[in-house]
């Protein structure tokens, strides 16, 4: 749903996904297909924020996250990690902020008006559809599949419940402006059935497309810092084409 923004409040061209912004080409070196691996949990993280269990300890870190929709170098700090099994797929993301701000008081509002942590994920790259997921820092979520690029329910409270769940650890005060803020870290779950619309839960050796993102707001005024781990060349968090490459790695044998 989010967009990245060039003025607020948001516009039904940012609803879409679909703006008028011109990027600037990004350079060779920064457009190449970002690629990573969602390795086997052999068991599932205990949903805390804290990011201390098995499972991600041997996952494999994203970290390069940059806005290459401006050329811009990646900004350090933020890590990422994908997980699965056979019940789920797990996330987590460590993310430093200076200035946690969050917005939003249910499921499916428009968590992109603050601080939020967003992933894309799209099955297959002969069918349209793809999903969205995001967790923001009062562990709110927003879960939505789009058959298609713009194609999404008029009434988001009421959309399907797909059953993303987080929680989240807090290294600072959120919404007190003017402080110093460190970090926070989110960890969550997304159960298979939510891909029933694409087939459901993948195989060993599958490859999705995805990216994730992040909105990191600042002083009240001042426009977010936007970030994404796909190399994106126009700015737009749902520009599938530029996507990176996920691929599913099953139990060691």
């Amino acid at each position: 749903m989010s967009k990245i923004r060039s003025a607020w409040p948001m516009s039904a061209a940012f609803v879409l996904g679909i703006g008028s912004l011109v990027a600037t080409a990004a350079p060779p070196d920064e457009i190449a297909t970002h690629e990573a691996a969602c390795r086997w949990a052999a068991q599932p993280p205990v949903l805390d924020g804290k990011l201390d269990d098995p499972c991600w300890k041997v996952a494999e870190p994203i970290t390069r996250f940059a806005a290459y929709w401006e050329a811009k170098t990646p900004k350090p700090g933020t890590r990422a990690y994908l997980a699965w099994d056979n019940d789920a797929l797990y996330y987590a993301a460590s993310m430093p902020d200076a200035e946690l701000r969050a917005f939003g008081k249910a499921r499916n509002d428009s968590l992109w008006n603050g601080d939020v942590f967003e992933m894309f994920f799209k099955p297959s790259t002969d069918r349209p559809a793809y999903y969205e997921f995001q967790a923001n820092p009062k562990a709110l979520v927003f879960e939505l599949f789009f058959p298609e690029r713009g194609i999404y329910p008029k009434d988001l409270a009421r959309s399907p419940v797909l059953g993303n769940t987080a929680a989240v650890h807090i290294q600072g005060t959120l919404d007190h402006p003017g402080d110093q803020d460190a970090s926070w870290t989110v960890e969550g779950r997304i159960p298979w059935s939510a891909f029933q619309p694409t087939g459901g839960r993948p195989k060993s050796g599958d490859e999705w497309r995805f990216a994730l993102c992040r909105y990191d707001f600042g002083p009240e005024g001042t426009r977010p810092v936007l970030m994404s781990s796909a190399p994106l060349t126009q700015p737009s968090f749902h520009r599938h084409e530029d996507f990176g490459r996920l691929r599913f790695e099953g139990p060691r044998r």
